[in-house]
């Protein structure tokens, strides 16, 4: 029983990956016009976005032109909320500490990654103001969401900078899931110990699977979680504070691990 519903799951997975538009494939690959024969990338790279940390997986993601992007919002007394008005919320799933949505302020669009039941993926593709959004359907388990459920990645296109959320990612990225996600310049990636979302050294697997500029950790609460994250790693930044400000132009190379500080889990 328990391999049939595996297998119904794998082609579920498969027939919504096939099923979203071939236009998304290349979502956040660079953009490239030809002028005069010499193939360029078209860029506003001077154009820097900021992202906040609020705790656990919600940062406010906010472009040049000011629109803010709030994810996960986790919705604890103890941790910090944003005070500015939201444009768009995502949630990777309908568990609580990632789905409390009311503590956006404004009248934001809400993207809900999974339907209201948690049992199935949308298919989300927009533009909101200046942000492009995608999501790309994976799961909150090693078994196929079987013992979790399903988790939604999403994609934003930011001023050119192209930052991916993994949510409560639980395993390792397919070739599929790869393609889809396209090239990622920073990647918020959870570590909280296997049970709800990949370990740390599945994160660190996770962060070379995908090679994005920079990489994020986020949904950590224990001690000795990043540092087994970061380990071996000569290429980190850790800053005195949880607000990141940076441009397309100013993207390290290769792979630079942030670690922001919060004092709170």
């Amino acid at each position: 029983m328990a391999n049939a519903r595996s297998k119904t799951a794998t082609f579920l997975l498969l027939t919504l990956l096939v099923g979203f538009p071939s236009r998304a494939l290349s979502f956040c690959h660079e953009l490239e016009v030809v002028q005069g024969g010499i193939v360029k990338v078209a860029t506003n790279s001077a154009a820097p976005i900021l992202v906040e940390w609020f705790g656990h997986a919600t940062f406010q993601i906010t472009s040049s032109k000011g629109t803010r992007i709030l994810t996960d919002p986790h919705g604890a007394f103890d941790l910090p909320h944003p005070t500015l008005p939201q444009h768009i919320v995502t949630t990777s799933h309908q568990h609580g500490p990632h789905n409390s949505i009311g503590m956006a302020k404004g009248n934001p669009v809400v993207l809900h990654g999974l339907t209201p039941a948690g049992e199935n993926w949308q298919k989300i593709y927009t533009t909101v103001q200046d942000v492009s959004v995608y999501s790309v359907p994976a799961y909150h388990d090693k078994s196929q969401g079987l013992q979790r459920g399903k988790n939604a990645i999403f994609v934003f296109r930011v001023d050119e900078i192209c930052v991916a959320h993994l949510g409560d990612l639980g395993h390792l990225l397919t070739p599929d899931q790869l393609k889809m996600l396209g090239k990622i310049d920073i990647l918020l990636v959870p570590i909280a110990g296997g049970f709800y979302t990949v370990t740390a050294s599945e994160a660190r697997e996770v962060t070379k699977q995908v090679n994005p500029r920079i990489a994020i950790p986020m949904h950590y609460w224990w001690d000795g979680a990043v540092d087994e994250y970061i380990r071996d790693n000569s290429r980190v930044k850790t800053l005195n504070g949880r607000v990141l400000k940076i441009s397309k132009q100013e993207l390290p190379q290769p792979t630079q691990t942030v670690v922001f500080s919060l004092n709170s889990r």
